[in-house]
């Protein structure tokens, strides 16, 4: 059994920036070392290459951070509110950016990787985006908009309801991996 917490970054900083050298804010670097009790066991640390994840990993783990594929989707040129038209219709995409299914298919092979470097019995902290790790479970998982506005989804896995709420930083999931195959997930820190 190998497990890995799959966890959305920390609060980022407010500013006109690009995307992916967007810093975590001070109240995102307080919380997430408030997490580093959580991952004190774990036994490698990956992380999306953008710099508010580098730094959300940074202040959980006592690892080194290896920067993998998990960064969050390209949104391209978006001339309209897209949230919703994208669970509407996975290949959605606008011009120069990815759709859900080209996410879906980068992100499980970052972590199909990720999943294939790991010992049986390790544990490993994944930090990536809100959007990358919805389009990586929906390999997995039903995903339904329940609030759109609000960006509030419910995941389900086998039937069973695992989230149903806004997807919150530094918040994720756990996921467990039999013979490398995913094979259950759960709320972290839920007894789910």
């Amino acid at each position: 059994m190998k497990k890995i917490f799959l966890m959305r970054h920390s609060i980022p900083e407010k500013g006109d920036m690009p995307n992916e050298r967007i810093p975590l804010s001070e109240k995102g670097k307080a919380l997430a070392v408030s997490k580093q009790n959580i991952f004190s066991k774990v036994d490698r640390c990956f992380s999306s290459s953008y710099r508010r994840a580098i730094e959300t990993a940074e202040c959980i783990a006592d690892h080194p951070v290896i920067v993998e594929e998990l960064h969050e989707r390209t949104i391209g040129d978006a001339r309209e509110d897209f949230w919703l038209k994208q669970y509407e219709d996975y290949d959605f995409r606008n011009p120069g950016g990815e759709s859900l299914n080209q996410v879906k298919v980068r992100m499980k092979t970052a972590i199909d990787s990720i999943v294939g470097q790991m010992e049986e019995g390790e544990t490993a902290l994944v930090v990536s985006h809100a959007t990358a790790i919805c389009a990586y479970l929906l390999s997995y998982c039903e995903i339904e908009v329940k609030d759109a506005a609000n960006k509030v989804r419910k995941i389900s896995f086998h039937g069973k309801e695992i989230l149903n709420d806004r997807f919150q930083p530094a918040e994720g999931f756990e996921i467990l991996f039999e013979n490398d195959v995913f094979s259950d997930i759960r709320v972290m820190g839920s007894e789910k």
